[in-house]
């Protein structure tokens, strides 16, 4: 490879790692944004879901509005938008602020990754090395996942999570001064491209409706007629949106791969292998630091044997696909996540640590065999030129459905915990109003509400709490891992489905 390919790679690269560190280090976050802002955890999921809905639903978009008008143009206004909101996140003076300038960053990682894939799919001089080129750039992006949680726990010993997003500054700026060396401008782009901003946009809001709906349910109350109204145009604008595809001139989902049986296995079996793992991601650390009481950059390194096996996986599946094929790595990759999420539930609390140890390492492994081979086998079932709106609407969905299960198992979990809670208070004789035991509900002590409850307490009572509150915590992670053994569960029947012979045949 030429000097100055590499040299393009390596700052695509830089631009990937970027993009990696703020999604898994923004996780490692929640706990200290729970004690800034006084909120709980059903607040602060949406500091992980939102960036994953609108990285999400921006990326097909972007993909195509670089194919249009250049991907280095699309590329530069997508970091600048990443840029300006990673700098409202450094200032956001409230949690609905910060949730906002989240869903910013996210449009703009949307514009960015696809427009990062195709400079390296189309950059290079040689055909041969296309494979290796974007091997790099995953191993960059996967890389940043390893390091987020790293840099997140640096910063907040240093005493500001708001540190954090320093660093994603950092990076757009390095990304865009490459950008601007380094890419040239494209003279020719796509004639005639369509963007189905009607199907993104019902699909967006359908599942945001869903999303707010777990989130506000335990408050306002499971069977109150808001809720149920929310859940009703929820379901209606997701019911509507195959009517709209099949009105609009260039749809997501276009009507032959709606039949095409081997396609909608394989974009199933995109969606359920995140279950697990965005669950995992979600509440392990919170289990290190609010259970275990590790520090955050302790816990960074506790999350080490599931996110270097998510980034080593993203490396080598693509030999493993091609020794064993997709059928076998799918089928033993989704075995090994559900026995790794059913872990998780089965192994006593006492054990500390190594109550989710196995599972960490079992999810991880379950997501390198299924991850990058399940987004292959979408490819293989279309003809090769749907292969990047596959490729698109398979990581789309990866993510979607990712933010559905953290909403999911978010709900859940609160549920289980104050009940949890609330029956262990009244075990110790201690009599706390329904307030108060929301305040303390999901660990989270030392933001400002729960020190006003512990403070009407005495000493032997305010140990109770404490007590009660790590068992709550526990049993309120038990049930949402039985959702995401439940979730995961489904891709093996999947992957007994698919018949990978035809996955090269199909006619779509």
């Amino acid at each position: 490879m030429e000097r100055s390919s590499i040299v393009k790679v390596i700052a695509l690269m830089v631009t990937a790692f970027g993009i990696g560190i703020d999604f898994t280090g923004a996780l490692m976050l929640v706990p200290a944004i729970e004690n800034t802002f006084d909120a709980d955890i059903t607040s602060t999921q949406w500091v992980l879901n939102i960036y994953a809905l609108f990285f999400a639903m921006t990326m097909v978009a972007g993909g195509r509005l670089g194919d249009m008008f250049g991907h280095r143009k699309m590329m530069i206004i997508g970091l600048s938008i990443f840029l300006f909101s990673s700098i409202m996140c450094f200032v956001a003076p409230s949690l609905d602020f910060l949730v906002g300038a989240r869903a910013l960053q996210g449009i703009g990682a949307g514009c960015v990754w696809p427009c990062t894939l195709a400079f390296g799919a189309t950059k290079v001089s040689r055909e041969e090395h296309r494979a290796m080129v974007m091997g790099l750039i995953l191993a960059g992006v996967t890389t940043g996942n390893v390091f987020g949680p790293m840099i997140s726990g640096f910063v907040v010993n240093l005493g500001d999570w708001r540190l954090f997003f320093l660093a994603n500054v950092v990076f757009s700026c390095i990304s865009m001064a490459t950008a601007l060396i380094l890419m040239e401008r494209e003279k020719t782009h796509k004639q005639g491209e369509h963007i189905d901003f009607a199907g993104m946009g019902i699909l967006s809001f359908a599942v945001l409706l869903l999303l707010y709906g777990l989130d506000v349910g335990a408050d306002w109350g499971w069977t109150s007629v808001p809720l149920l109204l929310l859940f009703f145009v929820s379901a209606v604008l997701f019911l509507l949106f195959p009517r709209v595809e099949k009105r609009v001139k260039e749809p997501l989902l276009l009507p032959q791969m709606m039949q095409n049986r081997e396609f909608l296995i394989t974009l199933g079996l995109n969606m359920f292998n995140v279950s697990a793992a965005f669950v995992g991601l979600l509440y392990f650390p919170q289990y290190m630091q609010k259970v275990l009481g590790w520090s955050v950059f302790q816990s960074a390194l506790g999350l080490a044997p599931l996110t270097v096996l998510l980034a080593v996986g993203s490396i080598i599946s693509g030999t493993l696909y091609n020794d064993f094929g997709p059928k076998r790595l799918l089928f033993w990759g989704y075995m090994c996540a559900t026995l790794g999420a059913a872990s998780v539930v089965i192994l006593p609390a006492g054990l500390g640590y190594f109550q989710i140890l196995p599972g960490m390492a079992m999810i991880g492994l379950g997501a390198t065999l299924t991850v990058g081979p399940s987004g292959t086998a979408a490819v293989c079932a279309v003809k090769p030129e749907r292969a990047g709106l596959v490729g698109g609407l398979s990581f789309m969905t990866h993510l979607v459905y990712g933010a559905i299960s953290v909403a999911c198992a978010t709900a859940i979990m609160y549920v289980t915990s104050l009940s949890s809670l609330r029956e262990r208070l009244s075990a110790a004789g201690i009599s706390m109003s329904e307030a108060d035991q929301r305040a303390i509900n999901g660990g989270t002590l030392s933001t400002a509400s729960a020190q006003d409850v512990l403070n009407k307490l005495s000493t032997t009572e305010a140990e109770q709490v404490r007590n009660a509150i790590n068992a709550a915590f526990d049993s309120g992670m038990n049930m949402a891992f039985i959702f995401a053994t439940v979730s995961v569960s489904i891709g093996v029947l999947l992957a007994l489905m698919l018949d990978e012979n035809k996955l090269h045949k199909v006619e779509s």
